[in-house]
Parts: structure tokens; C-alpha cells; sequence
């Protein structure tokens, strides 16, 4: 054989093994997920709604990766709320006892890059702020003690620039004048924790209206202006008010229709809040509300969830009138159908990878955002929340 010839077998040797041990680690589903650009802010949006965590921060939300085959794996968790905390594919609870079986399901908050959780749990004499990672999810660490403060700690966020804080609903409740189970707010505050220092600061309060101040986003560390996102919810629940706490003052929009907190969600980096109708979607800025943007519905369609795909400038929308679909819109209001005859979507994945829907009862799929191929996800549901290890 002629040394050109040899040469040429030699490359495509080599190639064949490269190949060979690509698919061994694919067909394994393990390793870690390589982050790719995300996608470019349309320009409606300003710099500084679409600015992120830097990729640098240990708390940056990752980016979407060009998944060849979206499949169950030990990368990505969920939070189930009757079942601790898990692998996507594994059914078992990584946390024993499970802090998730008996706190609230608003009363946590999962770090940007998913792999840090805040919980509020029931103490002796009262509650307590605690922190874990999911790398060590039985190692829990005491961050408050609001035990003796005769205040209720309720629903909470984690900083969406990357700073170590966590931004808690902290209330004081009183009995109506007659007794039984009615409660009046006496006052609702947003406190910022540090969970490294443990510091504790309040930022805003509201009294005398009986209404509740309810956390969307915190950006402490946003150009040296502390800001928050919030929703001021009414007795009996629906929405009054977008709050916006920029250096401790409140500034309001009012909302109009004005639905239960389920209808709202906030960008993992916290520089976006989102808004779900029947009929509509409608985002902002988190500190530009009166530039709210509606995204409406085809006629004969009701929407039932709406989600923010982590590191892009798309939304997950979940269509169950009239056959049943899962779509992704851009925020400027271009819409592709995903997946067709499946409903319940839950989540996105920490990432972006894939979209998560409950189908069914104790049925949980991923949904692939580039092909629409569904896989099966072991365990049952539901799922509050999704995690990275």
C-alpha cells in the first residue's frame, strides 16, 4: 500500500473511533451540558430587560443546547410535590426526609442555574429560611429563624442576576373582629436575605388594605439600583397591582384583567415577567411594565399556561382548545406548533432543552422543541419545579 493510501486509512480509522465513542456517551446520557449562545434579543425589547447573569456567575441561567434526541437523564431534576427531589430518570426521592412533602409549594425558590434551592420549613416555635444544593440535598443549612417575630414567611425568589440572596414574602396576620378562620394582613413586606452573610433587609411594605405582596423578581445587584418585581394581591386572591420596588419605593401598575398569582411567571434572570390569559399572553420589561406587550390567540383558541424558555427570547404556550397543542412563540409574536395532541405543559427544563408536560395523571413527557418528539419521564407528577445537578 503506497504511503498516501496509508494515510487515508489512518484518517478514516481514526474518524470511525471518534464517532464510536460519541455514541457510547449518547446512548449512556450522561456528561454535561454545553452551553451555546442564546438567541439574540428581538429589538423591542431594551438592553437592559434582555440583559442575563454572565456566564461566568455560578448562579447564570444556562443556555439551550442543540439536543440531538431530548431522553430522561441524570443532569436534569424535578421538584414533585408529593415526592422530594429527583433525576428526571429516576422515580426516587434524593432527600430523606423530603423538605417538599410538607412545606407549601410556594414556599421555595430554585437558584438561576437550578442547582440551589431556598425553603421555608416549619420549625419548633415557628419557620425557618434553610438552603441546599442539589449536589447535596441532605446537607441543609439554617439561613433565618422567624421563630418569636409572631410573622408568617410565605412565597420567595431566588436573585435573578447571580447575586447569594433570596427575596421572601414575610407577613403579620391578625383575627377579624367575630373570631373563626378569617385573617386580616395586617402587613405584608418583602425581606432580601443574604444566604451567605445572612443579612436580612426589608425593602417594601404595604398596610392597612389587608393586601399581600407577592415576589416575581429580584435583581439586587442590577447597575447598583436594587430592583424588585412584585404582584399585590387582593383579599380573596386576584391581582390588584405589578409593583415595581426600585431603591425601596413602590412604584404601581394596575392590572387589568386582573387573575390569580398562578397567571404570572418571571425569566429565570428575573429581567422579564409574563402574564397568561385564555386568550392572551402579554410580557414586559420587569422594570418597564407600562411596555407591556399582548400576544393574542387565534379565534377558537384557549390557552391554559405560559412559560419563558430559559436563555431565549421564546415562550413555551400551552394550547388544549380544540385539539390540543403545545406551541412556542417568539415575544414578538411569531408562533411554530411543536407538538400536536398533547396538553399540560408544566415546565421548561433548567436549560431550555426540552419542555416538560403532564399529559395525564401521573404521566409526565419530555417534549423535544425541535422535532416535537414526546419521551416518556418515569415517576409521577406533579411537578412544581425543575433543577440541574
Amino acid at each position: 500500500m503506497t504511503p498516501r493510501r496509508l494515510a487515508v486509512a489512518a484518517v478514516v480509522v481514526a474518524m470511525a473511533t471518534v464517532l464510536a465513542v460519541i455514541e457510547i456517551n449518547a446512548t449512556r446520557g450522561g456528561g454535561t451540558v454545553s452551553p451555546s449562545p442564546s438567541a439574540s434579543a428581538t429589538a423591542s425589547v431594551t438592553s437592559s430587560a434582555t440583559a442575563s447573569a454572565s456566564a461566568s456567575t455560578p448562579s447564570a441561567v444556562p443556555s439551550p443546547t442543540q439536543a440531538s434526541g431530548v431522553r430522561p437523564d441524570a443532569l436534569h431534576g424535578l421538584i414533585v410535590a408529593t415526592g422530594g427531589l429527583r433525576t428526571e430518570d429516576g422515580d426516587r426521592s434524593l432527600q430523606n426526609p423530603s423538605l417538599f412533602a410538607t412545606a407549601p409549594t410556594s414556599a421555595y425558590a430554585v437558584s438561576p442555574d437550578g442547582r440551589r434551592v431556598a425553603l421555608v420549613r416549619t420549625a419548633q416555635g415557628g419557620q425557618e429560611l434553610v438552603t441546599f444544593s442539589t449536589a447535596r440535598p441532605n446537607d441543609i443549612a439554617i439561613v433565618h429563624d422567624f421563630s418569636g417575630s409572631g410573622e408568617v414567611a410565605g412565597h420567595l425568589v431566588w436573585a435573578g442576576d447571580g447575586a447569594e440572596s433570596v427575596l421572601v414574602q414575610v407577613e403579620k396576620h391578625t383575627r377579624a373582629e367575630g373570631g373563626g378562620d378569617n385573617l386580616i394582613v395586617e402587613y405584608s413586606a418583602l425581606r432580601a436575605i443574604d444566604v451567605t452573610t445572612h443579612q436580612v433587609r426589608e425593602i417594601a411594605r404595604v398596610s392597612g388594605q389587608n393586601n399581600s405582596l407577592w415576589p416575581l423578581a429580584w435583581l439586587p445587584g442590577r447597575q447598583g439600583t436594587q430592583l424588585a418585581g412584585a404582584l399585590e394581591v387582593r383579599p380573596l386572591g386576584p391581582v390588584g397591582n405589578y409593583i415595581l420596588v426600585r431603591n425601596n419605593s413602590i412604584e404601581r401598575t394596575p392590572m387589568s384583567p386582573s387573575p390569580s398569582v398562578a397567571s404570572f411567571n418571571a425569566s429565570r434572570d428575573g429581567t422579564r415577567v409574563l402574564m397568561f390569559t385564555p386568550t392572551f399572553v402579554r410580557w414586559w420589561p420587569f422594570d418597564q411594565p407600562q411596555s407591556a406587550k399582548d400576544l393574542p390567540a387565534q379565534s377558537g383558541e384557549l390557552l391554559s399556561r405560559a412559560e419563558f424558555r430559559p436563555g431565549t427570547d421564546e415562550i413555551g404556550v400551552d394550547r388544549p382548545n380544540p385539539s390540543g397543542q403545545f406551541e412556542v412563540w417568539t415575544l414578538t409574536g411569531q408562533r411554530r406548533v411543536v407538538a400536536t395532541r398533547v396538553t399540560g405543559f408544566v415546565h421548561w427544563r433548567v436549560d431550555g432543552t426540552a419542555a416538560i408536560a403532564a399529559p395525564g395523571k401521573d404521566a409526565l413527557v419530555l417534549i423535544d422543541p425541535a422535532t416535537g418528539a414526546l419521551v416518556p419521564v418515569p415517576g409521577p407528577s406533579p411537578i412544581a419545579d425543575v433543577v440541574l445537578f
